[in-house]
């Protein structure tokens, strides 16, 4: 009896194992599948945001120099324009290292922005807020690295954080500059600077 129930136990593994291989092959095929989908999917989203942000700001970016080896080579722009930021960011890295490297993105598109929003036609430009706090933002982070340069070494990454606390700060999605106005600036400092002033202004008329 025991000798039959092994012959049927093995007798029936070897007829379900055959039939279950295929159906494994195509559920891991059908993953697989999905799976590049998903990425080609994300990285087409990418291409079209860096895209987007060539033809926002042509003059940074040298769109019309970029357009025209797009159609010299028959590639997008956006590969020229990712290959030209990581030749770049390898230079100023090797040149400077990440310290000069995060300053130079903390400084150059908040500059522009910054000149750009000074040019407006109107009295206040509506940004004002949000560049204000920003460069107060990034001068106090620079003061704080040169006078406590020691606190540097005890956290680790810390100027990738710093990248992206500044990326943080002025991008237009999050806009943590004005968060910080909102949140920090205009509820805990704010009211004590008016109180400065008043007492300053005060003292000022008692002595006229």
């Amino acid at each position: 009896k025991k000798r039959r129930r092994q012959q049927q136990f093995t007798h029936t593994h070897t007829q379900t194992t055959p039939t279950t291989r295929p159906l494994q092959t195509l559920i891991s095929s059908s993953s697989n599948k999905s799976i590049k989908q998903a990425t080609m999917e994300k990285v087409e989203e990418y291409l079209a945001t860096v895209n987007a942000f060539i033809e926002r700001y042509p003059t940074i970016t040298f769109c019309e120099q970029l357009k025209d080896v797009e159609k010299k080579t028959g590639y997008p722009k956006t590969y020229f324009f990712l290959a030209a930021v990581v030749l770049l960011g390898t230079i100023v890295t090797l040149v400077g290292g990440f310290k000069l490297l995060t300053d130079l993105v903390g400084f150059l598109y908040p500059a522009y922005m910054s000149f750009k929003s000074m040019e407006s036609a109107k009295g206040v430009p509506e940004d004002a807020t949000q560049w204000l706090t920003y460069w107060v933002v990034f001068s106090s982070l620079s003061v704080i690295e040169s006078v406590a340069g020691f606190i540097i070494g005890w956290i680790p990454m810390y100027y990738f954080i710093k990248l992206g606390v500044i990326i943080w700060l002025y991008h237009p999605k999050t806009k943590g500059a004005e968060v910080i106005y909102t949140q920090v600036v205009k509820t805990h400092i704010a009211p004590h600077i008016e109180k400065l002033q008043g007492s300053a202004a005060a003292a000022s008329k008692k002595k006229e």
